[in-house]
């Protein structure tokens, strides 16, 4: 092939990745709720070589492998429910990592009122979803709900299941927003999924909390 023939090929795609820095609080946060042991299990079932203490770039199905791995072990209410406490552990622990970067701790943000910190962390979580990892992830705002969308999820990629099952994003958005919203807790409920064939994994969070 000649220099300028050359120029006509288009690059090799590259494949995507569920990025280091996020893979390690993935890592660290399902470790924290199944215990050492368990967690190995499932990483021997899930056929991921990781080592907690030296996170790669990780494919990205990994989360979902490893989803599916848990519900291989323990069953899917089990599993589901392990991903959920998982979720929960990496939002805390992607706080304390990634909270300069978008501001969290900014007086501007601190002293919102609760109902806009649960926008704009919305807004943020998406953000950095899109710019640290191949997901795309997009918010829509309406008067009686929120819905986060999420075009490329990497917690059922390959999957089909006849059901949703991303449960570890469930588990993130619960957390986030009770930690916005100073404990108030939100329904949230994830009402498509790529898994079952829909184009989006799509979570509705209605606006209004929940009562105590």
């Amino acid at each position: 092939m000649d220099l300028a023939a050359s120029w006509l090929v288009p690059p090799k795609a590259l494949p995507d990745i569920y990025p280091a820095k996020i893979g390690d609080l993935l890592v660290a946060s399902f470790e924290e709720v199944l215990g050492k042991q368990n967690f190995e299990k499932a990483l021997r079932q899930a056929g991921l070589d990781i080592s907690a203490t030296d996170v790669p770039d990780l494919p990205f199905g990994a989360p979902a492998r490893l989803s599916e791995a848990l519900e291989e072990i323990y069953g899917e209410q089990a599993g589901h429910g392990l991903c959920l406490r998982a979720g929960r552990v990496m939002f805390h622990r992607g706080l304390r990592v990634f909270s300069g970067i978008l501001g969290l701790s900014h007086r501007s943000f601190r002293l919102l009122p609760s109902g806009q910190k649960v926008l704009r962390g919305m807004d943020l979580l998406a953000w950095l979803l899109n710019h640290y990892s191949d997901q795309r992830v997009r918010v829509e705002k309406h008067s009686r709900e929120l819905l986060f969308i999420n075009e490329k999820c990497p917690h059922c990629w390959n999957l089909k299941k006849v059901s949703p099952c991303c449960q570890l994003t469930v588990g993130v958005l619960q957390e986030g927003l009770a930690w916005a919203a100073n404990g108030k807790q939100y329904s949230v409920e994830e009402i498509s999924c790529r898994a079952n064939g829909d184009s989006a994994c799509t979570y509705r969070i209605i606006r209004k909390p929940l009562a105590l």
